[in-house]
């Protein structure tokens, strides 16, 4: 009995009383909107922040992310795929030279196991950030710094979804050896040809 006086209470006071033919919205304010209104001002904010077909927001399209410019010439999957780890991109301290080891792999085939994290999308990706650990990964975990992302391109019109387990990539390493931020910039790049 007095969950129908409540329900009926509910009603009462969130019940659409404008007119039949429009749709009201009710704000934290206690104010009406209409949803038309709504769904208007979205579009013209959505049409107004569009941008070009060459720049690349995060998720949330608040940010720019800057990528490094990748080789031209395609990859030559002819040649020997080198195993590479995070181990071996960690020994790059920021703020040291590049060892030589890592200079050594530059423009040279890779093949490295990490973990996917998104730029731009979760379906049909062709970038992504590969990282030493999961991008959500428990607040114990230590921090991943820029000696442990690889930012990836997938080549000749290769596409992804996001996975959430380990992934192989296998493609041209392009070290970036002209470092301005050693918390932001990109210090390796794989144009990549391969990915399970």
């Amino acid at each position: 009995m007095y969950s129908i006086i409540i329900i009926t209470i509910f009603v009462a006071l969130f019940a659409n009383t404008k007119s039949k033919s429009e749709s009201f919205v009710l704000t934290p304010d206690g104010e009406y909107i209409n949803t038309s209104e709504l769904v208007s001002n979205a579009k013209k904010n959505q049409d107004s922040t569009k941008k070009s077909p060459g720049d690349k927001t995060t998720l949330d399209g608040e940010k720019t992310i800057n990528t490094p410019e990748n080789f031209s010439a395609p990859v030559d999957t002819t040649l020997p795929f080198n195993k590479l780890t995070f181990r071996t991109l960690r020994t790059y301290i920021p703020g040291k030279e590049i060892p030589q080891e890592i200079k050594d792999l530059n423009g040279k085939n890779v093949e490295i196991n990490g973990f996917m994290t998104p730029l731009t999308a979760l379906q049909d990706m062709d970038e992504f950030l590969l990282c030493s650990a999961p991008p959500l990964s428990c607040y114990c975990a230590p921090p991943i710094f820029i000696n442990e992302i690889i930012y990836v391109k997938l080549k000749n019109n290769l596409k992804t979804d996001y996975k959430t387990g380990v992934v192989n990539i296998k493609g041209r390493l392009d070290v970036n050896f002209d470092i301005k931020d050693e918390y932001s910039d990109v210090v390796y790049t794989i144009d990549a040809t391969g990915i399970k």
